[in-house]
């Protein structure tokens, strides 16, 4: 904030104006309320020997403590909303039906904190939602139980709405209806809820999403329409893409089926894995060629990405709905997550073999419903669960015996 002088010669109405301009609730916010009266010469005390000013003055700090304290409060606010560089962000959305919200939160590594430092409020309760910063700005999707996915900028405090939406009704308005009827959704859009999406991080202005309507939809941001539609028999529960061939995408659905498509031919032939039960997730293994898929009964498979045979192997880390993420840094450390609120990590470095268990606990999570790797900190892992606070886990000693 730009500082304005404050001098004790200026009238009350100069001082009031000038605080105004600086801060505009200044006065109706931070004076209280029984000495708001007291703001204008005709509000002086008969029996003082003072002025109206310096008895303002004389209650409130004076001019130059008024001027420090606002300076303050801005100074503080700046501190507050600026990333340090021991800061490390990740975005989370919060499943409340009242109020849903795309969150991004801060993790403080030196302090062991996690707060939260700005939100936005989205259309409908979250379902899903991915992250893409190019280093130059930063864009979460979020997809909701609405047909439709919404795009918001996470470089922007308070935004109070998206930038664009993916899908959704010919007349924006309609999208926020009580009742939103389907005979106005745009062609292209999906019909029912957004159950899932993903970046291409290869090609960023590609987006993919999968929904309750069977379908999964290649989105284009920069023409903010749809170029691909794939129908499956049920509903879409997951997809990745593969982090170094941008054609390939695979998916997970609620018929059990893994299926794994090139995206440049859309005619060929997909390549399937029936597993038997509801996907609940699927993942590439990186820096090998084997894709691994979870289920709604608890197992985590290993599966060739190039064969449609039996799994390399299989484990039953949980016991009901079971999520995982592998990590990037360290090429076949496993992480998973449970309805039963464990979390475990697994190395599955030997080709082939089950993978050894290296640790497994409970934390105040409740059921995991979502687990990643952070991009950038090999040693730390995050997990969001049915209490709705996120946990930020340093393996750092749990990993050092095993990966040294």
């Amino acid at each position: 904030m730009k500082s304005v002088p404050i001098q004790s010669s200026d009238s009350i109405d100069q001082v009031r104006e000038k605080l105004r301009k600086q801060n505009p609730d200044y006065v109706e916010d931070e004076l209280p309320s029984e000495e708001k009266g007291h703001l204008s010469r005709g509000d002086e005390d008969e029996g003082s020997d003072n002025d109206g000013e310096d008895n303002v003055f004389d209650r409130i700090g004076g001019a130059d403590q008024v001027l420090e304290d606002i300076e303050s409060d801005d100074d503080e606010e700046i501190d507050d909303t600026t990333f340090k560089e021991t800061d490390l962000p990740f975005v989370a959305t919060r499943a409340d039906q009242q109020d849903p919200k795309v969150e991004v939160y801060v993790y403080d590594e030196p302090e062991d904190n996690v707060y939260v430092h700005h939100d936005a409020t989205v259309s409908a309760f979250p379902l899903c939602s991915t992250w893409m910063s190019d280093g130059t700005m930063s864009l979460a999707a979020v997809g909701t139980m609405l047909p439709f996915v919404e795009i918001w900028p996470l470089d922007v405090i308070d935004a109070v709405e998206p930038v664009c939406l993916l899908g959704g009704c010919v007349n924006s308005e309609d999208n926020y209806r009580r009742k939103l009827k389907k005979d106005r959704l745009k062609p292209d859009s999906h019909k029912e809820a957004v159950l899932s999406i993903q970046w291409n991080t290869l090609v960023q202005h590609i987006l993919a999403s999968g929904s309750a309507d069977h379908t999964i939809k290649l989105w284009d941001l920069n023409q903010q329409e749809c170029v691909g539609t794939y129908h499956e028999t049920e509903k879409i529960q997951s997809l990745e893409w593969h982090a170094q061939e941008a054609n390939l995408l695979l998916s997970g659905a609620f018929d059990g089926n893994a299926i794994l498509r090139d995206c440049r031919r859309p005619d060929d032939a997909a390549m399937k894995w029936e597993l038997g039960d509801v996907v609940e997730r699927v993942a590439f293994g990186h820096h090998t060629n084997v894709v691994y898929a979870s289920t709604s009964d608890g197992r985590l498979m290993c599966l060739e990405m190039r064969r449609n045979a039996q799994p390399l192997w299989t484990i039953q880390p949980h016991d009901k709905e079971t999520t995982f993420a592998c990590s990037r840094h360290l090429p076949g450390l496993i992480a998973t997550g449970g309805k039963d609120g464990f979390l475990s990590l697994y190395d599955a470095r030997a080709a082939g073999a089950e993978p050894t268990l290296i640790v497994s606990r409970k934390y105040k999570t409740g059921s995991v419903l979502n687990i990643a790797f952070h991009p950038n900190s090999p040693h730390l892992l995050g997990a969001g669960g049915s209490r709705g606070q996120p946990l930020v886990y340093t393996m750092t000693q749990d990993l050092n015996t095993v990966f040294a």
